[in-house]
């Protein structure tokens, strides 16, 4: 539709501009974001931010008459991900733009700029991106702004989060690279999709195993594989069929939990570490097994810790796992993730105790105390129908302590054995693990255990709100970069875009 011109559409009756179209879209957005900014900014708990670029490829598409846009579209995406005082979780978009409109401004004013708009300075809690270094410099300017705003501080607490899919597809693409020969010869076709690749890789093999493989992949016009080359293929695709076993766990599951990442990525990484002390190893198993430390340095704190969070788990999933997967460093594993776990409950029940000594206490009576007369004498206020005893002894006599006044005392010291009280942490170790199961709900479940666990819930709802992967489903098995942006958003102008993804995902639910 050209812009400035009215569409009868269906019903002849009505007729809209692209200015009446483009006007009302921003209406709306500019409500929803007020509305926005005051829910985040009342919101009782943290803020887990991703940021991440986007990529438009228009090219085939219908392009608008003087449209000057290029062919390739970058878009900057910051999205707010939170779980609301409800109990709900919330995915936000806070802001999405034309990557080329904020270049003289900088990405990093731009995402202050965001942050300063919606008012969550002193509220996020995590910043999930891609691993990749152009996000190093851009997160450390958010994460520096962050840290010198936020109320509750922590040296335990978890703030660089990378994004698994981008890991996954890193370490896919490095094994393809190292057999890209092969990959041509076998499929005639660069590398794409990556479980498409590996698809055809694998019938190859069987077809290969089978003796038909000539026929199936008609090698007319091209030689086969040696079979130097078969047994380089198979040892490849034996290290990314480990890849694609997790990636398909975590990506074809319906909101796959920290527990879930972390067992499946403890699964590859005993795998990639069993095929590096094999005989028959290739070098390429060494620079995907860097790859993976690099990340799971980085990550696994925050991992166990959330793991730790699921009651299906706990402390008791980190000390199996130290045994199943770990040498002599599983005890300084546990160790380390209990005293983390500890440090992070002991600044939230810290900032919880803070924010209810903050209240204003009541008023305190103000004036002159009455003055005692000549015949009182040390406050014994005779009683006049006492007959002359003080009041103070007769206050005396009345309480149940009179004659041992270390009552008290000697009841606590009766009941040694009992301890202090004990935290809301150590009562929930102590409760037994849950049994596993696929379709446990784990936000229903702190939803109705808050009253029980109102501090450790705070914590668990935030660290439930963290988002360990930016794609899901089909999209993780070619994200390495930048993912898909939406192709109906093309041409539409840098507000009306930003208006209509925001408003979007805010809307979502209803």
């Amino acid at each position: 539709m050209d812009k400035g011109k009215r569409n009868p559409g269906v019903n002849p009756g009505f007729s809209f501009s692209y200015g009446e179209f483009k006007g009302s879209c921003l209406k709306v957005y500019q409500e929803g974001v007020a509305k926005v900014i005051k829910i985040l900014e009342n919101l009782d708990g943290q803020i887990a931010l991703s940021i991440e670029l986007l990529r438009l490829d228009t090219y085939g598409l219908p392009r608008p008459k003087d449209c000057d846009e290029p062919e390739i579209i970058d878009y900057l995406c910051v999205r707010a991900h939170f779980i609301d005082d409800n109990w709900k979780p919330k995915s936000w978009v806070l802001y999405y733009v034309d990557a080329d409109h904020i270049m003289e401004t900088g990405y990093e004013k731009t995402i202050l700029k965001c942050i300063l708009d919606m008012r969550i300075e002193n509220k996020i809690f995590t910043v999930t991106r891609a691993y990749d270094n152009m996000y190093f410099e851009l997160i450390e300017v958010v994460e520096n702004q962050a840290k010198e705003k936020k109320t509750l501080q922590s040296n335990c607490q978890p703030f660089k989060i990378y994004c698994c899919a981008n890991l996954l597809g890193r370490m896919v693409e490095a094994a393809f690279k190292d057999i890209s020969d092969i990959i041509l010869k076998i499929t005639q076709k660069n590398f794409m999709y990556w479980h498409l690749t590996f698809s055809t890789l694998q019938n190859a093999m069987k077809a290969e195993a089978d003796g038909e493989f000539s026929e199936l992949f008609g090698c007319d016009y091209f030689d086969p594989p040696t079979e130097e080359e078969w047994t380089k293929l198979k040892y490849v695709c034996r290290l990314v069929d480990y890849i694609y076993n997790a990636a398909e766990i975590l990506y074809f599951t319906k909101n796959p939990t920290a527990s879930l990442y972390l067992h499946n990525l403890l699964e590859l990484q005993a795998s990639l570490r069993k095929e590096s002390i094999s005989p028959d190893r290739l070098t390429i198993v060494t620079d995907l097994l860097k790859k993976f430390d690099e990340y799971w340095n980085d990550m696994f704190l925050v991992l166990a810790i959330a793991t730790v969070l699921d009651p299906r788990c706990k402390m008791k999933y980190i000390e199996f796992s130290s045994l199943k997967y770990e040498d002599n460093s599983g005890n300084t594993q546990v160790i380390s993730v209990l005293e983390a776990i500890r440090g992070i409950y002991d600044d939230y029940k810290m900032h919880s105790l803070e924010s209810q000594t903050s209240k204003p206490s009541d008023p305190k009576p103000s004036g002159l105390k009455p003055s005692k007369s000549d015949s009182d004498s040390d406050g014994d206020e005779l009683c006049s129908d006492c007959k002359g005893i003080p009041k103070h002894t007769l206050e005396r006599l009345e309480n149940c302590n009179f004659g041992f006044n270390c009552l008290d005392e000697y009841n606590e010291f009766l009941k040694p054995s009992n301890g202090p009280p004990k935290s809301e942490l150590e009562l929930y170790f102590d409760e037994p693990v849950m049994p596993w199961s696929k379709d446990f709900d784990l936000v229903s479940w702190w939803r109705t255990e808050s009253p029980k666990y109102p501090i450790l819930s705070k914590m668990a709802r935030d660290f439930l709100a963290i988002p360990f992967s930016l794609v899901s489903s089909y999209e993780a098995y070619y994200y390495r970069d930048s993912r898909a942006a939406d192709k109906s958003l093309a041409f539409l102008g840098r507000d009306l875009v930003n208006a209509l993804v925001c408003s979007r995902s805010y809307f979502k639910e209803d």
